[in-house]
């Protein structure tokens, strides 16, 4: 290579006479134990039923589709589709050998952690040469391993971007040594990640070109991000694209692909202030010492602005999320850089305005600036809030809290979910039964309700549910994502197909089999009475609003039960409800009275009309027969606590009636 010099920026060449590496505690001890760290968390989300098909489930399905001779295929809204008519993830395969040793999510998560770690190495080693300083290269490994945006992508599900951000780094300590070969392996690898890595592979070129010295090597760069993102956009994507509905086509077009991410941009301005402060976040943390090597921060500009000004599904500007992961290397190269500028003086008659500081300071400060921005910003125990019972944060149960619900969810789907069904699942249960052709969801991200099953059923044969769905996230002080009414039409959408039939249903969890046999379904009726129909002379009072008139639950042995509940609207009911059932003493088996759930919720009923519901139960196998009281109670189906069925999600004015004992034969 020809190299070029043009100022103080321009790589270093490797000096033979650079005092060796030597071991270093204090590096191994921070990287393991963020290595701990990010491996339990992401762990423990998946545990805890936090992690969602969208998007550990679809790339987990994707890498097991390779063991089955499949091209990266994931089943999408409206049939399977590859990674590769997406943003083209070939890394996906170099993960296959791993999981079909081990065929498990968490393979994919402790990968991505332990990956992300290992790019602390070059970053040491870079800092090492280039500042001459231990303390330096300790500080830009733990800029690295602790910028905030870094740790929320690993820390969220599985991405290919995220495992491109240590490739990135791998390749420019390897581009700062000279060690070519090594270099464009890691270019390779970095663009294999996804498509548009392309953008800062490019724009590396373009250093190289004007700053870098190496104008050969930053020429060759331009043209390999150019050319290969041009060809795996154009080319790539249109061979896998499907031939499916416009739902799942649109993404994989140029047009389409606009529209997805950037078809609201109306909600730019309305949303201007958070967009700002995640951009501050995203940069913010080093920029006291990374101005300084701005250019550095070129490269991670399209990244950061596309997601920035993005108005795609998921809030894909949020800073939480992973789509900043390529920014990192960048940042922490500034950093680098900039604290080289202000050790190294200017060259004579250079116009280049170096500030004189003690750079050893400054850097001290900029990694405790990010540090302190990691603790109050990421989710982990280094976070006070992490501790203090904060709604959506920390052990909450929809986090990283694993609830003796989740240990039971394990059990159902081991018990009841063979490896041939081809399902539609509830979307935090789907990744625990990934490894399959077909998994479609119950509800999409954007499906406002149940518009799409009716579609997708047809073409599944399993159905597996939640009707206590226990996931969900405070958007606001008033709003929030999940909660049982979630999936609640979805759910009626299924009650209601005679195809299907309920054949296992424990603590909301539910299993639809098509064409299964009348002996194993569990019967689920409701129908409207004229008022008159059914009296009583001391009917059970639920609220102002609901009245029980009548009821009994009949024994059919094996622990099965058929209960019938005759219930009477005093007034215009204009939320969801749901009434759920215990047996005292009997725990993990809460009954959902579905048919009044999801088949004729409460909003359809009007004052007076008698409602009778019939629906038939199967205990789990550990309850011993004999004698039990069962209670019923009304809960607030949009209340977020509902899933919890206690006291702060009854009905106003309601509490947990006794109705008396129930013989389990």
């Amino acid at each position: 290579m020809t190299t070029h010099k043009s100022d103080s920026s321009s790589l270093t060449t490797p000096n033979r006479q650079q005092r060796p590496m030597h071991r270093d505690w204090m590096l191994v001890t921070t990287m393991a134990v963020s290595l701990c760290l990010l491996v339990s968390l992401s762990v423990l989300r998946y545990l805890g039923y936090n992690a969602g098909m969208l998007d550990l489930g679809n790339m987990t399905q994707a890498i097991w589709s390779v063991t089955q001779r499949q091209p990266l295929l994931f089943t999408f809204q409206e049939g399977q589709i590859s990674r590769l008519a997406f943003h083209v993830e070939l890394i996906y395969f170099l993960f296959v050998p791993f999981y079909m040793l081990w065929p498990d999510p968490r393979l994919l998560l402790i990968g991505q952690a332990g990956l992300f770690v290992l790019g602390a190495w070059p970053v040491y080693r870079l800092a090492l040469r280039r500042l001459e300083s231990r303390f330096a290269a300790r500080c830009a490994a733990c800029i690295y391993l602790f910028y905030p945006v870094a740790q929320t992508a690993v820390l969220f599900d599985f991405h290919g971007d995220t495992l491109a951000l240590p490739l990135l780094m791998f390749a420019l300590e390897a581009l700062e040594r000279r060690a070519w070969r090594s270099y464009w392996v890691f270019i390779a690898l970095a663009l294999s990640c996804k498509f548009y890595v392309a953008a800062p592979v490019a724009l590396i070129g373009v250093y190289l070109w004007f700053w870098g010295g190496e104008r050969r090597a930053g020429a060759l760069t331009f043209a390999v991000g150019i050319g290969y993102g041009l060809r795996a956009f154009l080319i790539i994507r249109r061979l896998f694209a499907p031939t499916l509905g416009e739902t799942v086509a649109a993404p994989t077009t140029i047009g389409g692909s606009l529209a997805h991410y950037f078809g609201e941009f109306d909600q730019l301005w309305a949303t201007l202030g958070s967009r700002l402060v995640n951009a501050l976040i995203v940069f913010g943390p080093a920029l006291f010492l990374a101005r300084y090597g701005w250019r550095w921060l070129l490269p991670a500009l399209p990244i950061a602005l596309v997601a920035l000004f993005s108005t795609g599904p998921g809030g894909v500007s949020d800073y939480r999320y992973h789509h900043y992961a390529t920014v990192v290397p960048f940042v922490v190269m500034a950093v680098i850089e900039g604290a080289n500028r202000m050790r190294t003086p200017p060259a004579t008659g250079s116009t280049t305005q170096t500030p004189k500081r003690n750079w050893r300071a400054d850097l001290g400060f900029t990694t405790l600036i990010v540090v302190l921005c990691s603790v109050l910003l990421v989710d982990t125990p280094l976070n006070p809030r992490f501790w203090l019972g904060v709604p959506g944060m920390g052990l909450d149960p929809a986090v990283y809290g694993v609830t003796e619900r989740d240990r039971l969810k394990d059990q159902f789907l081991a018990r009841h979910i063979t490896p041939t069904d081809q399902l539609v699942a509830s979307t935090f249960l789907a990744p625990h039964v990934v490894n399959r052709s077909t998994l479609y969801l119950m509800r999409y991200a954007d499906d406002p309700g149940a518009e799409r099953i009716g579609r997708i059923l047809p073409q599944v044969d399993t159905v597996l549910t939640d009707a206590l769905f226990d996931w969900f996230m405070p958007i606001d002080a008033t709003t929030y994502g999940g909660g049982v009414d979630y999936e609640r039409e979805a759910i009626g959408v299924v009650l209601r197909d005679p195809n299907f039939g309920l054949v296992a249903a424990q603590d909301g969890l539910l299993v639809f089999r098509r064409d299964a046999p009348e002996s194993e379904r569990l019967t689920q009726q409701v129908e409207v009475l004229p008022s008159g129909t059914i009296t009583s002379s001391n009917p059970q009072r639920f609220g102002e609003s609901l009245e029980l008139l009548q009821h009994t639950v009949e024994p059919l042995g094996n622990g099965r039960l058929r209960a019938t509940f005759a219930w009477r609207a005093l007034q215009p009911l204009d939320r969801p409800m749901l009434a759920v059932s215990t047996l005292d003493g009997v725990a993990g088996a809460r009954m959902v009275h579905l048919p009044t759930y999801a088949m004729l919720p409460v909003t359809a009923w009007q004052p007076g009309q008698i409602i009778r519901e019939t629906f038939e139960v199967q205990l789990p196998p550990d309850v011993a027969p004999g004698s039990y009281t069962w209670r019923t109670g009304w809960y607030e189906a949009r209340s977020p606590y509902a899933a919890l069925t206690d006291e702060r999600s009854l009905t106003a004015g309601s509490s947990v009636v006794e109705l008396g004992a129930v013989e389990v034969r």
